[in-house]
């Protein structure tokens, strides 16, 4: 399910084109990801500012989709999960698969998501996006 959702935004955002680069995830633990791993072997990171994402203003679209990495990846995560204002998780077999979390806003109106999938042992997708949109906004682009 979040694997499919990972991949279309993936596809997605290459499509897209990328503007100026910026601290986007400002406070947050997912920087150190995309900082440490993003130009790593085996990963592959894109970064947009100021696009458009099926009808959908983004200021920040990041994704690190990853192989061999993912216990390093899961401390990040669960820092950023001490602060998030609201969890969504899939569990299976006690493990936690996929979810997101909604972050304190950046500023009035930001809103700050972080997104994750984990589809083996130490792969997945790591996504961060920033913009105006609600937390139905984010399901929408997740499930439409």
């Amino acid at each position: 399910m979040w694997h499919g959702l990972c991949r279309i935004l993936l596809i997605a955002a290459l499509a897209l084109t990328a503007a100026t680069p910026a601290m986007a995830q400002e406070g947050l633990n997912v920087n150190k990801v995309f900082q440490r791993f993003g130009h790593a072997k085996g990963c592959k990171m894109v970064e947009m500012h100021n696009a458009k994402l099926k009808g959908y203003e983004l200021k920040v679209y990041k994704s690190l989709t990853y192989k061999n990495i993912g216990a390093s990846i899961e401390p990040y995560l669960k820092a950023d999960r001490k602060n998030a204002k609201k969890i969504r998780e899939v569990v299976e077999n006690g493990q936690i698969v996929s979810g997101y979390y909604i972050m304190p806003p950046k500023s009035k109106g930001i809103n700050r998501y972080i997104l994750f999938s984990k589809v083996k042992p130490n792969r997945g997708t790591v996504i961060y996006i920033e913009g105006e949109l609600s937390p139905d906004d984010i399901m929408k682009l997740c499930y439409a």
